[in-house]
């Protein structure tokens, strides 16, 4: 027997998920873990996820499967059962992470665009190599959005930060290389940030074979990578504008 039967769960602050075909697939930020579901364990996660009590669970699930209902409600209650030992849900409603207030107010720095861009890169991969992915993806949580942009001078300012970020990757080394996509798209969407552009970083997946990638974007176009991204992945995390 279950020690507890939910009534109802929330996903974790630091859990994202996304349907690729038939299946939910998980990433636990905090483990730095993919959870690919099963297409039947990916409708139970379907129904908790959309907030319905135990009850409405059970319903909708009897109604889809044919199943004994006293299998199902085991089912259920075993699979929520685990995802909360695993921390992937919670029994609280969490709120959304908020910016910096101090960073917000004050205005983009735009001056030496290299040394900030090659700045951003070593600051990043430190913070990796320090404090790993999750206390590094929640620090980019809480950058600040930029300002809009009245002088509509977005286009050539994205290009010109573009450039400087590219002559900065010459005279800096990255361990992981080619396969340093994280590092990378992390380091370019805080130096985006920091220059008052408003980017995007996202981290997507594709089912078979199995592959997660990350990447920036900007004004709607994805930004010093390969465009084809949005395409080729179902995006499980983001970090918006």
């Amino acid at each position: 027997m279950l020690k507890t039967l939910y009534e109802k769960c929330y996903v974790a602050p630091y859990v994202r998920h996304a349907w690729v075909g038939d299946r939910a697939v998980i990433l636990d930020l905090h483990s730095e873990s993919y959870f690919a579901l099963d297409p039947t364990a990916s409708q139970i996660w379907l129904q908790v996820t959309l907030q319905n009590t135990r009850e409405e669970s059970l319903r909708n699930l009897k109604e889809r499967y044919s199943a004994d209902a006293a299998r199902v409600e085991a089912d259920v209650d075993a699979f929520v059962q685990r995802c909360l030992t695993a921390g992937l849900l919670t029994d609280r409603q969490s709120t959304p992470p908020q910016t910096n207030g101090e960073s917000a107010q004050r205005g983009p720095a735009r001056g030496l665009f290299s040394i900030r861009a090659w700045w951003s890169l070593f600051h990043t991969t430190r913070w990796l190599s320090r404090h790993g992915f999750f206390r590094t993806y929640k620090a980019a949580l809480r950058m600040a959005k930029p300002k809009e942009d009245r002088a509509g001078h977005r286009g050539k300012l994205l290009s010109k930060a573009v450039r400087a970020f590219a002559r900065a990757e010459n005279y800096f080394y990255l361990k992981k290389a080619p396969r340093d996509c994280l590092p990378r798209s992390l380091a370019l969407f805080r130096f985006l940030r920091s220059v008052g552009l408003p980017a995007e970083h996202c981290i997507g997946v594709q089912q078979f074979p199995f592959l997660a990638h990350a990447w920036t974007q900007c004004c709607g176009h994805v930004v010093h990578e390969d465009s084809s991204n949005p395409e080729r992945f179902t995006i499980i995390a983001r970090i918006s504008a």
